[in-house]
């Protein structure tokens, strides 16, 4: 992952950056995967698995609000998940706000990230 590129999408942006840092690095231990660094940071192997991006970023909240979408091929509904959609035959999209490092380091979001990692491989 280019380093370069996550220091200028992260600028200014200490809280979020270290809660992505947390996210990667679990997606990481799962195996290889591919990163997109654009609007959105994208994690993919045969296919994309996750998304991170800011979600409104101000002045008041400079940091963004860091939100996370899996594709799982099963619908799993929780407490944790803001939104769930389905956009495919076999695809629920999971939106997934993670507010904290915490969160970020949670029991539930790894089950997820490793159920979303597992849908990437196709």
């Amino acid at each position: 992952m280019g380093s370069r590129e996550l220091d200028e999408y992260f600028e200014n942006q200490p809280e979020s950056r270290r809660i992505f840092d947390i996210l990667a690095a679990r997606i990481e231990k799962l195996g290889e995967a591919e990163v997109t660094i654009g609007k959105q940071i994208s994690f993919g192997r045969q296919r994309k698995f996750a998304w991170f991006w800011l979600y409104n970023v101000t002045i008041k909240d400079p940091n963004g609000v860091p939100h996370l979408m899996l594709a799982l091929d099963h619908e799993r509904p929780s407490e944790h998940v803001r939104d769930v959609s389905q956009v495919g035959k076999n695809r629920w999209n999971h939106q997934i706000v993670v507010r904290t490092e915490s969160d970020a380091r949670s029991r539930w979001l790894g089950q997820y990230l490793a159920l979303a990692y597992e849908y990437g491989g196709g």
